[in-house]
């Protein structure tokens, strides 16, 4: 998760973490291109400190370093919406963390299908809510 507000991103990671998430902060360009590892999916607030989160978005997925993008920010300017929104979901922060974890669900879910070879999942007009980011391996056990 890449958000330069500490109060915030500590929150945020706690509640993932809550849900089975592994979390890892950076409050800045130069701390997520840092990141000693790779990631199913990245969070990333738009208004950086040290850059735009748009591009350290769509830079970390050239790199292979995140497979999957999700924007969770507070910005209103509808051109920096826009050009979040073609590389990958918006949520705004007023919406929430139900919001934000809905959408991380369903982009993994998603992620978890193209892998396995499956078609796309959609929710849209299923009346079932979408899956959770931790599975039931069926003995059990959360994976």
């Amino acid at each position: 998760m890449v958000e330069d507000e500490v109060t915030l991103a500590r929150s945020v990671a706690r509640l993932l973490r809550r849900h089975g998430y592994d979390v890892y902060l950076a409050g800045s360009c130069e701390e997520a291109r840092q990141a000693p590892s790779t990631f199913s999916l990245g969070i990333f607030d738009i208004d950086l400190p040290d850059g735009d989160g748009v591009d350290l978005a769509k830079e970390l997925s050239q790199l292979g370093a995140v497979r999957r993008v999700v924007f969770f920010s507070g910005t209103a300017e509808a051109t920096q919406q826009a050009g979040a929104r073609k590389v990958g979901p918006l949520v705004e922060k007023s919406r929430g963390f139900p919001d934000l974890l809905a959408v991380i669900e369903l982009a993994l879910a998603t992620q978890h299908a193209k892998v396995s070879g499956a078609e796309d999942i959609s929710f849209g007009s299923s009346s079932r809510p979408p899956p959770s980011g931790i599975r039931d391996n069926g003995n059990g056990k959360k994976n």
